[in-house]
């Protein structure tokens, strides 16, 4: 009898699955990380791809690398990018949500909970509830993987209406994980824009560490590999020392692609420390709050003035998310009011003790680790939400932006240009012309020059690019009747660019955007896109590399790889006899680019045909009133 009870007993153990004897392990393992990973959209396929990364090396007995996966069910199609429906680890393709333990070259099924919606707080507190019961460990970990908007929240399930967890419903669940098993070791979000003020106040009293990014994630996402190979031969190191090599490994990654090393930002952030991080925002924020109360419009100008100079994570065409570095914020408020010189420097201080550990590329080469969130008016607060949030009422930084945006309503007065002055308005081929005006504004956001085509009645913007006013108010700018271009390698069109941002002070590198839409190989419907290329003006010759294209879906930012096929074509803006402005693409396919097969576009400058066009300057203020000047000119 006992010989038979052995060997059933050895027949048991050698069936049950690695995770199954680990669930029954008296000894807790050092790391339990938990990925809530919300796949039901245009990021499953990369989130796939991370999967197998963490395969690669897998859990142990001292690492447990639990998973709820949610999968779509829209597949691979010519019309979309981002969906696989291939199976994964050793699962057929799945589109409801598996509970998973993530195994070398393997996944351990563990549950299928069916159809999720991944926004519903419900299911994460239910994640929370079994992963500690079936893998105890002394440590643990979350990480969110998905879209991520900042403060608004954290995923999008295309199942469910593309609902996300909104940050105002993510203290629940945390503090239920906390009462229950004290805080969480590390909470890292493999999103966008997660690095915010906002975020990490709310989360702070739940977690020790946090890990995101002040911006946009390219579409890879962390590079899990080498993270889990170092957790994996260190398995007893802190939540801190884990921040830091998931920054490294992600540096290490991005950083070997020169275009993508210029914008990644990733962040290690010490919870701790938030909340006197919050207790100096608030002292800053009450200060000028109190300035702008009685000093009135000369007051408010600084504070606009110190948000249009700081350093903004997530501005694409036609969408911001508003969010500025904090430290590079305040030294500006510093530099425009001396009178809150004491607070801006506590601020400065506080934000660099709580971001332990980042890396940054050139194109944010003063981003410093956390953003924090600033509107261009009120309807940014109650119309987005904000004010819903529980960091709103627990700090003052609310309190100086009513204040701020109760002035900005009273400006309605646009800013006043003098008439654009040339030196001539017949221009021959090879010659240069000089353009100015006069801005009697003290109040200026942005200045632009700005390049029409003139038909038939309308005119079609071409580009534009920043103008600076001189010390006596006078804009200047010359056009050689040239203009920029963006080139597939054979054939090229003139590329309207609408967003113009220098680098680094002093370097003659830019960032722009390029509008567009693309059409991917074999497909049929084109997408609005806004095309992202680092520009260098340092040489005889204008270049310009490609960096990234995105697409913003109900409000969240999503990265598009471009392929060897895909169709690109640029978009215009259309300015009828009425004044009415509509987008404008061409359907000539002569004017339709395709991408090679390294993925590349480019950008040089040519001449402009000749015709008849209209050049000149568009002027906003701090209160969004514009002022545009023109004068017509001829190209022969």
């Amino acid at each position: 009898m006992k010989i038979t009870l052995a060997f059933a007993f050895a027949v048991i153990l050698s069936i049950l699955s690695p995770a199954s004897v680990r669930c029954q392990a008296a000894e807790p393992a050092e790391w339990t990380l938990m990925f809530y990973m919300d796949a039901d959209n245009n990021l499953e396929a990369p989130q796939m791809v991370d999967i197998e990364e963490m395969m690669k090396v897998g859990s142990s007995a001292k690492v447990n690398l639990i998973a709820l996966i949610d999968r779509s069910a829209k597949g691979e199609s010519a019309d979309e990018r981002g969906y696989t429906d291939r199976a994964v680890g050793g699962i057929k393709p799945w589109t409801s949500a598996k509970y998973l333990v993530i195994e070398k070259g393997r996944l351990h099924e563990v549950a299928d909970w069916g159809e999720l919606n991944m926004g519903d707080p419900a299911n994460l507190k239910h994640f929370f509830d079994e992963t500690v019961k079936q893998f105890p460990a002394r440590r643990y970990g979350v990480i969110f993987g998905d879209h991520g908007a900042g403060w608004p929240g954290i995923l999008s399930d295309e199942s469910a209406d593309s609902n996300g967890i909104d940050m105002s419903e993510m203290p629940v669940v945390l503090k239920d994980f906390m009462t229950k098993n004290g805080k969480l070791d590390l909470i890292g979000f493999d999103a966008c824009l997660m690095a915010n003020f906002e975020v990490a106040r709310t989360v702070a009293p739940y977690a020790k560490t946090m890990v995101a990014s002040e911006e946009l994630e390219p579409g890879d996402g962390w590079n899990y590999t080498p993270l889990m190979t170092r957790l994996s031969q260190n398995p007893a190191m802190d939540s801190f020392e884990l921040g830091r090599i998931v920054v490294d490994t992600y540096r290490d990654y991005y950083f070997a692609t020169e275009t993508q090393e210029n914008y990644v930002t990733l962040s290690v952030i010490d919870l701790a420390k938030i909340d006197a991080l919050a207790a100096a925002i608030s002292d800053l924020a009450m200060t000028n709050q109190g300035l702008v109360k009685t000093g009135g419009r000369d007051s408010m100008m600084k504070i606009a003035r110190a948000r249009s100079k700081a350093s903004e994570f997530g501005k694409d065409e036609g969408s911001s998310a508003y969010n500025f570095d904090i430290v590079v914020l305040a030294e500006n408020i510093k530099l425009q009011t001396p009178a809150s010189a004491r607070s801006a420097d506590a601020v400065i201080a506080a934000a660099k003790a709580a971001v332990v550990y980042k890396i940054n590329g050139s194109t944010h080469a003063r981003a410093t680790g956390l953003s924090i969130y600033f509107p261009d008016n009120s309807a940014g607060i109650k119309g987005m939400g904000y004010d819903r949030h529980p960091f709103y009422s627990s700090f003052k930084w609310p309190a100086l932006l009513a204040e701020v945006f109760a002035v900005l309503q009273k400006d309605t007065q646009a800013p006043q240009v003098q008439p654009v002055e040339t030196t001539d308005k017949d221009i021959a081929k090879d010659d240069v012309v000089q353009v100015s005006a006069k801005v009697n504004a003290d109040d200026i956001e942005e200045a632009t020059f700005v390049l029409a085509a003139n038909e038939d009645k309308r005119s079609v913007i071409i580009g534009s690019m920043p103008a600076f006013p001189d010390e006596k108010g006078v804009l200047h700018e010359e056009w050689d009747g040239g203009w920029f271009t963006i080139s597939d390698g054979k054939n090229q069109q003139i590329c309207p660019i609408t967003g113009f941002e220098r680098i680094e002070e002093g370097e003659e590198q830019f960032m722009i955007e390029v509008p567009a839409q693309i059409r991917f190989v074999g497909g049929k419907q084109w997408r609005d896109i806004t095309l992202n290329f680092v520009l260098d003006l340092s040489g005889s010759e204008a270049t310009g590399e490609f960096v990234s294209a995105f697409e913003f879906v109900k409000g969240n930012p999503r990265e598009i790889d471009l392929e060897k096929g895909d169709s690109i074509r640029p978009v215009f803006l259309m300015v009828d006899e009425n004044g009415d402005v509509e987008p404008i693409a061409s359907n000539d396919a002569t004017d339709i680019l395709s991408v090679g097969a390294e993925g590349e576009l480019f950008i040089g400058y040519e001449d402009v045909p000749a015709g008849d066009y209209s050049i000149g300057f568009l002027v906003t203020d701090f209160a969004g009133n514009t002022t545009d000047e023109f004068v017509d000119v001829t190209l022969e």
